[in-house]
Formats: C-alpha cells, structure tokens, sequence
C-alpha cells in the first residue's frame, strides 16, 4: 500500500508537471502561429504596397508617354497647319503680285491707246480744220444765198395770179438751162380741180413777177390766154450710160462693205407719188 501511495506521490507531480508542460506548448505554438500569420500579413502588405506603388509609377510612366506623344502630335499638327497657312499666304500674296502686274500692264496698255488715240484724233482734227480753212475760201461752193437769189423750194408750190388777181395756177416746176446755169421759164398748172385734169403750161422766168420771197407771184397771162395757151412739151428723160460688165478676174464684192447710198437708188415704179413733190420734166403731160 506504501508502495502505492508512494508510486502515487511520485506520479502526480510528474502528470502535474507534464500537463503544464502539455497546457503551454499550445499557448506558445498558437503564439508563434500569430506572430508567424502577422509577419505573413506584413510581407504581404509590403508586397501589395511595393505592388501598388510600382503599377502607380507604371501608369505614371505611361501617362507622361502618353502626354508627351500627344503634345508632340500637337505640335507636329500645329506645325503642319502653320506650314499650310504660310504657304497659302505666300501662294495668296503672289496672286496677288500677278494681278497687280496684270492690272499696271492693263492700265498701260489703254494709257497708250489713249494716247494714240488722242494723238490721231488730234491729227484728225488738224487736218479737218485745214480741209475747212481750204473750202471756206474755195470757189468750188456757194458760201451764203444773196438777197435777190430764192429758193426753188419757195417758188414750187406757190400760187400764180393773174394782173387783175385772179388765180391763173400753181408754179409746178422750174426748167434750167444747164449751158448758163440760169433759171429760164416756170411750169405753172392750169385749169382742173385739185391738180386733176390741169395743164402745164411754160412760163419765161423774166415774164414773173416774183415779190417777198415768191409770197406773191403773178404773170402778165389772163385767166384766159393761160387756158388758151399750148402746153409746155417736154422732152425724153436721158438714160444714164449702162454699166461696165463685170470683171470676172476682178475679186468678188465685200459682203461688209457698205450699202449704196439708198439716196442714189432709182425710185421705185410701184410706189406712190409724192403730191409735194415737184413735177418730173421728163414725165409726159397730163391730158386735158
């Protein structure tokens, strides 16, 4: 029993002591695990830091590329369109060079057809002004009508009367003597009504009396002895000499040369006659 109690006594202390023992190797293991986990937990931080501030620096790195490519894009573009802008200034400014020099020659070039055309015009007019000079003193024309020269257009037309006043007819046309140039006899219509029916008779010239520029005109001729009197027989109209045939070696007519003077045309068969007009000599008396 001794020896139990003895073996008791000396084995209690010994679980005593082995539990303790047993009692703190978990306390000291789950210390170390938590010391362990949080140096974990640090390294794992300082790593996710060091990772963090090394995506940060690379995407620091990036963007400062990224903006330093995108100003030298800028730039390149600003340079581009600096160039572009110059040169359409430089291309503009020449335009405009040229049109200046177009225009200067322009404006030369009508400042001396101006004055060509002032100098010709200049010796245009010297040259009419000697012409004038020349015929102002040429006995080729007639300057001024003299007081006892009239006008056949005041004497065609005008009535003739008789000494007593009786109306004898009218002055229908004039007959010249182109050997002297002078005026020789009066056609004066007879009779009839409204120059219908009348007759002419010839009238010598010096047997008028031609008063206030052929206002009054009368005739030495009763009404009678003019109706009595033979009508004035006038001559065939001569015909003006046929033209030359023409050349068939001579060059063709210019289309652009200028019409005939429509003054100088024949008149026209088929037209009215004039009433104002004076009588042709040639054309053959009315019958009575």
């Amino acid at each position: 029993m001794r020896k139990i109690l003895l073996t008791t006594a000396l084995v209690l202390p010994l679980s005593g002591f082995a539990y303790a023992q047993t009692a703190e190797a978990p306390a000291e293991n789950a210390a170390d695990q938590a010391a362990q986990a949080a140096e974990n937990s640090a390294d794992a931080a300082n790593d996710a830091a060091t990772d963090a501030a090394d995506a940060a620096a690379t995407a620091a790195d990036d963007a400062a590329e990224a903006a330093s490519d995108a100003a030298d894009a800028t730039g390149d573009a600003a340079a581009d369109a600096a160039d572009a802008t110059a040169d359409a200034a430089n291309d503009a400014a020449e335009s405009a060079d040229a049109a200046a020099d177009a225009s200067a020659d322009a404006a030369a070039d009508a400042g001396d057809a101006a004055m060509e055309g002032e100098a010709a015009a200049d010796a245009d007019a010297a040259e009419a002004a000697a012409l004038e000079a020349e015929m102002a003193s040429s006995d080729k024309i007639v300057r001024e009508q003299a007081g006892n020269e009239l006008r056949v257009d005041w004497i065609t037309g005008a009535n003739v009367t008789s000494p007593d006043g009786t109306a004898v007819g009218q002055v229908r046309d004039l007959i010249v003597d182109t050997d002297n140039g002078q005026l020789i006899a009066a056609i004066i219509g007879v009779g009839g009504f409204l120059g219908i029916g009348e007759k002419q008779i010839a009238v010598p010239l010096d047997q008028l009396s031609i008063n206030y520029d052929a206002e009054e005109i009368t005739t030495e001729l009763t009404v009678d002895e003019a109706k009595a009197a033979p009508e004035y027989v006038f001559r065939e109209r001569a015909a003006a000499p046929a033209p030359a045939p023409a050349d068939p070696a001579a060059p063709a007519a210019d289309p652009a040369a200028a019409p005939a003077d429509p003054a100088m045309a024949p008149a026209d068969p088929a037209a009215p006659a004039d009433p104002a007009a004076p009588a042709d000599p040639a054309a053959p008396a009315p019958a009575n």
